[in-house]
């Protein structure tokens, strides 16, 4: 029996745009990337968008994903002042069990030790911007407690996906939780529980300006 290998991944779309780090902003006219959090993982493997995920097929079988393993660079969006130029590593963890293994560096050359956690892309669902038709997408961290998300877009093309745009993240009204007396610490963030609510606020992020792009590059040597 033919094992697939822990990199094979799916055929899927090419046009990656942006992801960024939680940047608390306080002016009206600044890019916001708050946390968004939520108690329980939104996305499952009931979700058919979410990668990668298990497939088999004759005597092959293994985890397949529509976004490509490697490192990402995100590049912030020149009007920001808040967002920093950073590294992304995404990896296979394996054949039987499917998740990605992501990793965040400020240098490229560190990502190799760099704290790791589970998650997955997860395909939001569409939208329209103008005449433009969008995939709206997240990357969905951790599984326990809870999982935490970055939102992102992309125009749909047939081939597999190596650049996505990083939309702003701001807490609608009613979801912001917030503790009081812990000096400067940061302690805020958007407790958004549904899938429903998450879809809407993508949607709503795509009419802003985005925090920037981040795309698959080659690994240096």
């Amino acid at each position: 029996m033919k094992h697939l290998r822990a990199w094979t991944m799916a055929v899927g779309i090419a046009a990656f745009t942006q992801l960024a780090s939680p940047v608390l902003a306080t002016e009206d006219d600044e890019m916001i990337a708050e946390r968004i959090h939520s108690t329980l993982p939104l996305y499952t493997f009931d979700w058919e968008q979410t990668w990668p995920r298990s497939f088999s097929s004759g005597d092959d079988f293994g985890c397949t994903s529509r976004v490509a393993f490697g490192d990402w660079h995100f590049t912030p969006n020149p009007d920001s002042d808040s967002a920093e130029e950073r590294w992304e590593s995404f990896a296979n963890y394996g054949v039987f069990h499917c998740a990605a293994i992501m990793r965040t560096s400020s240098e490229q050359a560190d990502l190799d030790e760099a704290k790791w956690e589970y998650g997955f892309f997860v395909r939001l669902g569409t939208t329209r911007k103008g005449s433009t038709k969008w995939e709206l997408w997240a990357l969905q961290k951790g599984t326990v407690p809870g999982s935490e998300y970055t939102l992102l877009a992309r125009q749909p093309e047939e081939a597999m996906i190596e650049r996505f745009t990083v939309l702003q993240q701001r807490c609608p009204t009613g979801t912001q939780l917030q503790a009081k007396g812990l000096d400067i610490w940061l302690t805020r963030y958007c407790a958004i529980n549904s899938r429903g609510e998450l879809l809407s606020l993508a949607r709503k992020m795509l009419s802003l300006p985005p925090l920037g792009v981040i795309e698959r590059v080659v690994k240096a040597d």
